[in-house]
């Protein structure tokens, strides 16, 4: 499930913008809702590019791999995270709200009509993020394999082979894999995890090359040794 904070980030703006135009509105003050939307317009629309700069940045720095307990296992996951997401969809979501309420004070019905399917499936994006997020789980890295997703696929390490490359590695054998198939594995790119990619795979590919270390995965010195291994991370 996503964090507080990103539902503070995502749902925040809209409600805002919403509740100020909405006060305009009952207020009975017309004159007013053209120096609101010359104010509300442009800091939206500066959020938007700021969240898509976000979108564009690479996760760095040491991994946020924390311990857990898994299927009466210690081990060690990497929580979801959707922050830069719905700091843009968010930011988005508020500027359609506000140019779709604009749209349904013209007279006519083209407008109008364009105004009601923005502001519908603008609805639907936001409630299908939602839904993403609160379906989300974290990555689990456990002594018999790979948990996907809070553990609804369990990629067992015989499944994984290495890659011509490394830290590349596949899905060689799909048919172990217990739980929701999947036809490969790509940790990270369905759900945004708060952890370097690089730093993920390298860490899989270590265990897939060294299973000796598997039975220690979920220590605390065990974490340390491999923050120290894979210490640098390329941008």
């Amino acid at each position: 499930m996503g964090r507080t904070g990103d539902y503070a980030v995502l749902l925040g703006p809209p409600v805002v913008v919403g509740s100020a135009v909405g006060f305009v509105l009952l207020a009975d003050e017309p004159e007013a809702f053209l120096p609101l939307l010359l104010v509300l317009q442009p800091l939206t629309t500066l959020g938007i590019v700021v969240g898509l700069v976000q979108l564009t940045r690479s996760t760095r720095g040491p991994s946020t791999f924390r311990l857990v307990v898994f299927d009466g296992h210690a081990a060690f996951a990497a929580r979801p995270t959707f922050r830069r997401q719905c700091v843009f969809n968010g930011l988005l979501s508020a500027a359609l709200l506000l140019m779709a309420i604009n749209g349904l004070r013209v007279p006519g019905r083209i407008v109008p009509t364009l105004a009601w399917a923005i502001l519908v499936l603008n609805a639907f994006a936001v409630a299908l993020l939602l839904f993403r997020m609160i379906r989300s789980g974290p990555l689990v890295i456990t002594p018999a394999g790979v948990a996907i997703d809070g553990g609804r696929t369990f990629v067992p390490w015989a499944a994984l082979e290495g890659g011509p490359e490394s830290p590349q590695w596949t899905l060689a054998h799909p048919e172990l894999v217990r739980g929701r198939p999947i036809r490969r594995f790509q940790p990270g790119q369905v759900v945004p995890l708060d952890v370097s990619l690089w730093f993920l795979f390298r860490s899989i590919h270590s265990y897939l090359d060294h299973p000796e270390r598997r039975p220690a995965i979920g220590t605390p010195e065990e974490l340390d040794r491999l923050r120290g291994a894979l210490a640098r991370q390329p941008t």
